[in-house]
């Protein structure tokens, strides 16, 4: 006597790429595991109109055996779910009432570290960049601040400062050449837009960054979006398997689940990763972690274990500057905030920033802010000597 199938609910947003891959996922699993005799009876809603807390009510009453459920913004309408111990699948949405739930249910969530980690080491290995900032989704998720972290400590622990920025237009005032890595495909796309709208080129003033490798949006901007691309049919395939041994009681799973990223797929919105850009991205890390340590271009070249040549022909070559101008432009940044944050004397603030002779700092920072550093002191506070 062939066995009852099991019948399965299954909701995914299908508008966008990762509901797309996800249930090609699920497919994937059944056809690898069953072939052609699935085991599962299954429905499938598509959007957010059609997963209401009726239809979840209706399915839980109609004797549904699991579900698999990633439809965003839907926290009120999958209420039901929470109130049943009917094996349960969450992938990557905000579930409300679900996250108190204990018994049967398992979340699946692409990575925010690996996303955010893999995406600063992608554009560390560009080199150019003299800034990094993360703009946010709209509105602010808890998956963006989780991203924003993981990209954040990433440059940090390469000795680079990362700007957190929740609107377009901040970008326009980063130092540039900038990279800006966005919360996803969307946001890059506004920033493009708004870049573009200003006359700011993108890669050469802005490198742009988006998330989630959605065709239609990534390949129709002007220039096309590169993207880092989570694994959402392996995040498809881990929820179908997941689900199975579930309602088979074949075991418990772990209450979360996270994938990886499958792949970044690089574009023109930013620039080729190398090796040139690895080298000085280094440099760049160890200037800016050492250079108020009185260090000099000897110093760099040795942390970067090459020859002199190739290492200023590679900075200059992707930064537009030399290292002794790297090395300079960090110490001024600092001596102008000691002047406008202390009343440090100015001996003081030369020895912090590794100046050994006051006198040389005075006379350099008048040759590039072209005006005394008591005249910047007095002008950064609103005063008048």
């Amino acid at each position: 006597m062939p066995t009852k199938k099991k019948k399965v609910f299954i909701a995914l947003k299908m508008a966008g790429i990762a509901g797309q891959d996800k249930l090609a996922g699920v497919f994937r699993y059944l056809n690898e595991r069953y072939g052609e005799r699935s085991p599962w009876d299954m429905r499938i809603v598509r959007t957010r109109v059609e997963l209401t807390a009726d239809v979840l009510r209706a399915a839980i009453s109609d004797g549904t055996d699991g579900f698999i459920v990633s439809i965003p913004d839907t926290e009120d309408a999958v209420g039901p779910l929470a109130e049943t111990s009917i094996p349960t699948i969450v992938m990557d949405i905000h579930a409300g009432a679900l996250e108190e739930r204990n018994e049967n249910i398992a979340f699946i969530r692409n990575s925010a570290e690996d996303i955010g980690r893999k995406a600063a080491h992608f554009l560390l290995g560009q080199g150019v960049a003299h800034s990094y900032a993360f703009l946010h989704s709209d509105p602010m998720m808890d998956w963006s601040r989780a991203r924003f972290a993981a990209f954040r400590n990433a440059l940090n622990d390469a000795g680079l400062w990362c700007e957190e920025i929740s609107e377009p237009s901040a970008a326009a005032k980063l130092k540039r050449p900038a990279a800006v890595f966005c919360a996803n495909d969307d946001r890059a796309f506004d920033l493009i837009k708004h870049l573009s709208a200003r006359r700011i080129k993108v890669p050469r003033d802005v490198a742009v960054l988006g998330v989630d490798n959605d065709a239609l949006i990534c390949e129709n901007a002007r220039p096309r979006i590169s993207s880092v691309q989570p694994n959402f049919e392996e995040e498809g395939r881990l929820a179908a398997e997941t689900l199975d041994a579930m309602m088979q009681e074949r075991e418990t799973p772990k209450r979360t689940l996270l994938v990886g990223v499958k792949k970044i797929v690089q574009r023109e919105s930013t620039a080729e990763e190398s090796h040139a850009g690895r080298l000085v991205q280094k440099a760049v890390a160890y200037i800016n972690g050492h250079a108020l340590e009185g260090i000099g271009v000897r110093d760099v070249v040795k942390h970067l274990k090459c020859s002199r040549r190739l290492a200023d022909l590679r900075f200059r070559e992707l930064q537009g500057r030399s290292i002794l101008d790297a090395i300079t432009e960090r110490r001024l940044d600092e001596v102008k905030r000691l002047l406008a944050g202390t009343q440090d004397k100015m001996d003081t603030i030369a020895s912090a920033c590794g100046y050994k002779n006051p006198t040389y700092l005075k006379n350099l920072f008048k040759k590039h802010c072209k005006m005394s550093m008591s005249d910047f002191r007095a002008s950064a506070r609103g005063t008048t000597r």
